[in-house]
């Protein structure tokens, strides 16, 4: 995460007058950044004074000396890139300011006085393939947009459903970074949220500042590989090649809400209660091609499902199966996020949305050998 010292925090009297919290605050804002965990920054001055400061180790001096020779050119840049970072100033309770769409979370010194405060971002998906996806779309995002920084993050899974008792566990215990990614399980736009999603936001505490939830827009992270990819891992598998030739025909905002891994069958949206949901899908339907070979049109236009043996057989559109995502994963291990920038497209693209609040809470630099 990006961490800004403000000048105030140093600024009143000489280091004897600085309070232990500050002093044990920015010695472990020294070790973390020297572990590129985080990425700290402040005004060249007032990295120079930090520097001089003897209730500081070696090698915590040694650190804000180093910053102070690179600090014009990242504490102007990277503030500007973020929407969400860390001001570590003098007030007395944590705050957040917003300004033109960027959260500023301003806390005191002591809030890093804990070493496992400074510990790198767990990022949390339902589980790890989700947590390696979505942090190597972030990786993806920052070539996209030429930023001169690297993700790191502890990812984990939360063990599908059972996530929400993980996150609220690590919020709780209020020592780690945490950003938690998980499934909307929409399958329309203004659909309900499914019950792991919705779990999550009721036990949410949204006064604590270091977690945050993270609910896709679109239906779950499968919806978010795009056709490129999907075409490297199926175009020359026989058995799936129906179901990419599908994918590939529909339109962006209809694919956000298939069911990628077992297909979309129309009596799952015949059977919503949800009128929104209806409203989405009875005018998209016919657009989609060739939609008429594979659904039975008296079940559209009388929207209930006319199947004799109660299993449905309109399918709007056919499955990849349940080892897609973690097939997908392997594909990224083996290309690097460059390679991946270059195939795919950046817009539209939900990768965008996800790789920005990604590298909000995840940014850092390169560890400092010195």
């Amino acid at each position: 995460m990006l961490i800004s010292i403000h000048s105030s925090v140093v600024d009143d009297g000489d280091e004897n007058t600085w309070d232990d919290d500050t002093v044990l605050a920015l010695e472990n804002l020294a070790i973390a950044r020297r572990e590129g965990k985080h990425s700290v920054i402040a005004e060249r001055e007032t990295l120079k004074k930090i520097a001089l400061c003897s209730r500081l180790s070696p090698i915590a001096r040694n650190v804000y000396k180093h910053l102070s020779n690179q600090a014009t050119q990242n504490f102007i840049s990277y503030p500007s890139v973020v929407k969400r970072y860390i001001e570590v100033n003098p007030c007395l309770e944590p705050q957040v300011v917003e300004n033109s769409g960027q959260k500023i979370i301003k806390v005191p010194p002591r809030f890093f006085k804990d070493s496992e405060s400074v510990q790198k971002t767990i990022l949390l998906g339902e589980n790890l393939d989700d947590a390696v996806f979505y942090e190597t779309i972030a990786k993806v995002y920052l070539r996209w947009k030429k930023i001169n920084a690297q993700i790191e993050c502890d990812g984990r899974g939360g063990g599908g459903s059972t996530i929400s008792r993980e996150y609220i566990n690590i919020q709780t215990l209020n020592r780690r970074f945490c950003l938690c990614i998980v499934d909307s399980d929409k399958i329309a736009p203004n659909g309900n949220l499914g019950p792991t999603a919705s779990k999550l936001l009721n036990s949410d505490d949204p006064n604590r500042r270091k977690t945050q939830i993270f609910i896709l827009d679109c239906r779950e992270s499968e919806n978010l590989i795009p056709n490129s990819i999907l075409s490297k891992l199926y175009s020359r598998k026989q058995e799936r090649l129906e179901a990419l030739t599908i994918i590939e025909s529909i339109s962006l905002e209809v694919r956000c809400f298939l069911d990628i891994k077992n297909g979309t069958y129309l009596n799952k949206i015949i059977g919503e209660k949800n009128d929104q949901i209806k409203k989405f899908w009875s005018p998209k339907i016919p657009q989609i091609p060739n939609i008429s070979d594979r659904i039975n049109n008296s079940c559209q236009a009388n929207w209930q499902c006319s199947s004799n043996s109660g299993e449905c057989q309109c399918k709007i559109s056919l499955g990849f199966g349940d080892k897609m995502l973690s097939n997908t994963v392997e594909y990224l291990k083996d290309n690097s996020p460059h390679e991946i920038a270059r195939i795919v497209d950046p817009k539209p693209s939900d990768w965008e949305q996800i790789g920005q609040v990604v590298m909000d809470w995840c940014i850092a630099e390169s560890p400092i050998r010195a």
